[in-house]
């Protein structure tokens, strides 16, 4: 069965093989090649090498034969059982497996104090077979220890941390607040347990597994109180500085398995143990940790992660057995030693393994000494008048934006204004609105649209970046910015996508810049500055960078240079976050913004010029500590020293001094090469022809990628104008139609508008006769109205006149008959006359009744006239519109 260990006699194993010693063979491992190591016991060059030899082999099975006795041979076999190489487990001199590839393993060879060493690496089936084979090794060379070991009796000292995560909204798991030794928990979370375990004393106990993890309520020590925790456990093996580390990883739902004593609100004592089962030893070994847990409501919510993580020392004290036939060893003892802490050699411990991936920016040993939390503001200070004048003076003159004023540098060096440092910064990146709205704003939109395979990265890290300051807590807009921005760059970038870092970067631009902006700003310092090639796969650049910034500390600090190789403290170690976040992950933004601005302005080799001026001020501090000490320095103590603006100032005048020579760069990036080229060739030819084939292979294929995705994107363009052609050919057609239909409407409105015209004029002369007859008939009754008041006046005058002659008639009658009363025949005249002049007035106001109905028969045909007038127009315009 692949990858089955069996017993068979080493003889059987090759007809060359003289040996007779028993061995363990493990079957179909696939053998991923050997290369040079620089150190015989280095975890971080063993880890680079399996990573890099994982992505580069071809497949090639191999049968591992493990010797039972440590006087034999180590041997890898082919398929055929074949020889390829053998080692002597005395030259074996260090084994572990990949933190990252938990399938992975190597071991280290060669002869102690010489000058080469070689690093195999394999691959097994899946990682319970990788720990198999390392337990069967450790067993091994466990049994040489024994035979020389004179005693009946070992002592083994262990490390213990704890570490509790509970899941976040998203359902990352992160780590709990703590307060001293006390975790902060909530009710009905799932609870991550992160148990480490790390050998501190030279000669290995190997630990083959967890049997269980256990919590009683307070000290309680009698095994009836504990209660086993139901959850699946996963037991991961690493190495570390001082020795074998284990870390023991479980999740346990107080849901399906509640636990009486942690119900409610409140601090509660509990104590946590752990029993693991070690190579060699009957008893199983229970480690017991003491703590605290307050329990918090399910809703509650912490701001301030602050953690304490603080470690148990124990010493497990063997004994012999010597009724076991096999002698193996009993359990005689487990004691505790004082706690302590050491947050920088933890940090180390956790790397790989996926404990809380923020774990080591924050681990702090006491609340005193906590690092400077990400996005501290040490406050920005408004540049004076006459500053602010200069630079407007500046931009004003500055009008050609691919050409640099020769007063740029000097005056960004001084810092540029931060009510101005938007526009400079947009300017240096040689960028214009018209030029964001042409290229950036539709690469902005249409990449922000695509589906991200970096998405969920991209949301862990959202609460990671900068949550010292309020722009990007969580909730706020920050954080919807910084994701879309991060995203479409991702999008937009897809050789480089989204790295770890990178949000920083972006986040500095965010508290400036419009978000589209931003992604432009970026996106030139990507390409134009080269950042992306620190990115690129394999991290070349970023190691080149590496060594030349090594290079130069030897060239311009050789003591410090000295201190840091006698350490074997490594230029990755603490230089990797200054680099991939533009110094931007730790220190004050104050800080942070001046060095954006050095970098806008002078150019990529501000990295190497910062960084060397870091290391320049903190030489003094550096020379005088140990590894643990430089590693927490340049953690906690750096940071803090430049919330200090003197000190900030300080630091970016050095930098400006620093000089970097481009005749030595380029000789020290040949010599980076060269050193490349002689590792690739102490590979065999075949698998070095091999390698350049499948990179060859892969750039091909990257390539036909491209051309696919071009070729897709060519087809979708086509199928839409195709598309939007017929789309187009349709709606023609209809207007088309629509024109056929106002053609025929056009001309059907002509002709009734010829119709109209025609009954309109007839209308009109209509009209005009009409008024004439009208006119005609009005002055006809004006004259007789005219000629019947001249007849009444002249029968008034006569009737006076008569009435005038009949009064003095009447006087002159009465003087001749003397006042005798007659009857006077002229009153019966009299009544006459008035009944006539009654008739005359009665016949003038029949007149004026006959004026009145002619004028009021002409005001209503000219009323109805126009009324029509109107009618007409108003239907000649409303065919028209239609």
């Amino acid at each position: 069965m692949a990858g089955e260990d069996h017993t068979v006699a080493a003889a059987s194993v090759s007809e060359k093989d003289v040996l007779i010693n028993q061995a363990t063979v493990f079957d179909n491992i696939n053998y991923m090649g050997r290369a040079v190591i620089g150190a015989s016991v280095s975890n971080v060059e063993a880890n680079a090498i399996i990573a890099e030899l994982d992505e580069y082999h071809t497949e090639s099975k191999v049968t591992l034969a493990i010797p039972h006795s440590p006087e034999g041979f180590v041997r890898i076999l082919d398929e055929k059982r074949e020889e390829l190489h053998s080692d002597p487990v005395k030259a074996i001199l260090y084994c572990t497996k990949s933190a990252k590839l938990p399938h992975c393993f190597a071991f280290t060879s060669g002869k102690k104090g010489g000058s080469m060493y070689y690093c195999h690496a394999f691959k097994c089936k899946d990682k319970e077979i990788c720990m198999r084979v390392l337990n069967c090794m450790a067993t091994t060379f466990n049994r040489g220890l024994k035979k020389n070991s004179i005693s009946d009796t070992l002592h083994y000292e262990f490390d213990l941390s704890l570490e509790i995560l509970e899941e976040d909204g998203s359902g990352t798991p992160v780590p709990v607040p703590q307060d001293k030794d006390t975790f902060k928990m909530r009710e009905r979370k799932n609870h991550h347990i992160v148990v480490t375990v790390t050998q501190s004393n030279s000669s290995a106990l190997i630990l083959e597994r967890c049997c269980g993890v256990f919590l009683a309520p307070g000290d309680s020590t009698d095994p009836d109180n504990y209660m086993l925790l139901d959850m699946p456990l996963e037991m991961e093996m690493g190495s570390s500085s001082t020795g074998p580390l284990y870390v023991i990883k479980g999740i346990w739902d107080p849901v399906s398995q509640p636990c009486h004593w942690l119900t409610g609100e409140g601090t509660r004592s509990v104590t946590l143990a752990v029993d693991v089962v070690a190579s060699g030893v009957l008893d199983p070994i229970r480690f017991e940790r003491k703590t605290q847990f307050k329990i918090y409501p399910e809703t509650e919510r912490f701001f301030l992660n602050s953690r304490y993580l603080s470690q148990q020392s124990y010493t497990v004290k063997l004994k012999l057995n010597s009724e076991d036939k096999h002698r193996r060893f009993s359990l005689d003892s487990v004691t505790e030693k004082p706690m302590s802490s050491s947050p920088s050699r933890l940090k180390s411990l956790f790397a790989g393994f996926g404990v809380g991936d923020d774990y080591s920016d924050d681990i702090s040993e006491s609340e005193d000494e906590e690092p400077l939390i990400s996005g501290s503001d040490d406050g920005i200070e408004e540049a004076s008048e006459e500053t602010l004048k200069t630079w407007n003076t500046l931009l004003d003159s500055w009008t050609d934006y691919c050409t640099r004023p020769p007063e740029l540098v000097k005056l960004a060096r001084k810092g540029i204004p931060n009510s101005l440092r938007a526009t400079v910064w947009m300017r240096l990146g040689g960028l214009t609105e018209e030029l964001i709205e042409d290229k950036y704003r539709h690469l902005y939109d249409e990449s922000r649209l695509k589906e991200c395979p970096h998405e969920q990265v991209i949301i862990w890290d959202l609460n990671r970046t900068f949550p010292g300051n309020e722009y990007f807590r969580e909730g706020k807009d920050g954080q919807e910015k910084l994701y879309r921005v991060c995203k479409s760059y991702a999008g937009a970038d897809q050789e480089v996508g989204y790295c770890q870092g990178l949000s920083f970067i972006v986040a500095v631009l965010l508290l400036h810049l419009e978000e589209e902006k931003a992604f432009a700003l970026f996106s030139v310092v990507m390409k134009e500055y080269q950042f992306r090639d620190m990115f690129k796969k394999g991290f070349q650049m970023l190691q080149l960078k590496f060594y030349i910034l090594e290079r130069i500390i030897e060239d311009q600090m050789p003591d410090l240079w000295e201190h840091f190789q006698k350490h074997e403290l490594n230029t990755h170690m603490y230089a990797s976050q200054w680099f991939l976040t533009l110094f931007s992950a730790k220190f004050p933004l104050g800080l942070v913004y001046r060095i954006v601005d050095m970098f806008l302005t002078e150019g990529p080799d501000t990295l190497y010029k910062v960084a060397v001026s870091l290391l320049k001020l903190s030489r003094n501090d550096l020379i005088s500590q140990d590894f643990e000490e430089m590693l927490k320095y340049f953690r906690v103590a750096l940071p803090k020293r430049f919330m200090n603006k003197k000190q900030g100032q300080k630091l970016l005048s050095t930098a400006a001094s620093v000089k970097i020579k481009p005749g030595k760069v380029a000789v020290w990036e040949a010599q980076f090469h060269q050193i490349q080229d002689e590792k690739r060739s102490l590979q065999d030819p075949v698998r070095r022809a091999e390698h350049e084939l499948k990179l060859s292979r892969e750039n091909n294929h990257r390539l036909e990628q491209e051309n696919d995705m071009l070729v897709l994107h060519l087809t979708q363009n086509q199928v839409n104008m195709r598309h939007q052609l017929d789309e187009l050919e349709k709606r023609n057609l209809e207007l088309k139609r629509d024109l056929a239909k106002m053609t025929s409407s056009y001309e059907e409105m002509v002709d009734s508008n010829s119709v109209l015209s025609s009954e309109i004029e007839r209308t009109k002369n209509l009209y005009h006769s009409s008024l004439i007859e009208g006119d005609d008939e009005r002055a006809r009754h004006k004259l007789t109205i005219k000629e019947y008041h001249n007849m009444c006046r002249a029968l008034e005058e006569r009737h006076e006149k008569e009435k005038q002659e009949l009064n003095q008639e009447v006087i002159e009658i009465k003087a001749q008959v003397g006042g005798k009363a007659i009857d006077i025949p002229s009153e019966q005249r009299l009544r006459e006359l008035e009944m006539e002049l009654a008739k005359t007035k009665l016949c003038l106001v029949e007149a004026n009744c006959k004026a009145q109905e002619y004028e009021h028969k002409c005001t209503t045909l000219l009323e109805k006239l126009k009324h029509y007038e109107t009618g007409v127009l108003n239907h000649l315009k409303a065919k028209l519109n239609r």
